[in-house]
């Protein structure tokens, strides 16, 4: 279960603004392997192939994204995978800040991104 880095940046909630930063990404040969959008504040989370020249790209495009880092877990795809993972961070009072999946089709496996304060900490706990 790996931590890894991510961006977070804040845009206004307009369109085009995913795709401008998907489009500035992508022109400097950064892929996106993680992708979280939401919330009416329009917070975007991206796990990338290089965060740290990804933040470079952004930053110099007139971004102030953040570097933070996020656990990944890999979960089988069956009903209770999550909860058993949520229960077990839960015992030891580790609070789940945010959380996105995805499965791809025909997967047997989920690939889960958790927001928590020490994902060091809630890696060792998931097990």
């Amino acid at each position: 279960m790996p931590v890894v880095k991510q961006l977070s940046v804040t845009v206004a909630n307009r369109p085009g603004q995913l795709a401008r930063i998907c489009e500035t990404l992508a022109k400097n040969k950064i892929n996106i392997i993680g992708l979280d959008a939401s919330g009416a504040a329009r917070q975007i989370r991206l796990m990338v192939s290089n965060a740290a020249r990804a933040q470079r790209v952004l930053q110099k495009a007139g971004w102030r994204p953040k570097v933070e880092n996020a656990l990944v877990i890999s979960a089988p795809d069956r009903p209770g995978s999550l909860g058993r993972v949520a229960a077990k961070l839960a015992k030891r009072g580790i609070n789940v800040n945010y959380a996105y999946a995805t499965v791809g089709g025909g997967a047997k496996r989920a690939a889960i991104v958790l927001g928590v304060a020490n994902p060091a900490r809630a890696a060792k706990v998931a097990r």
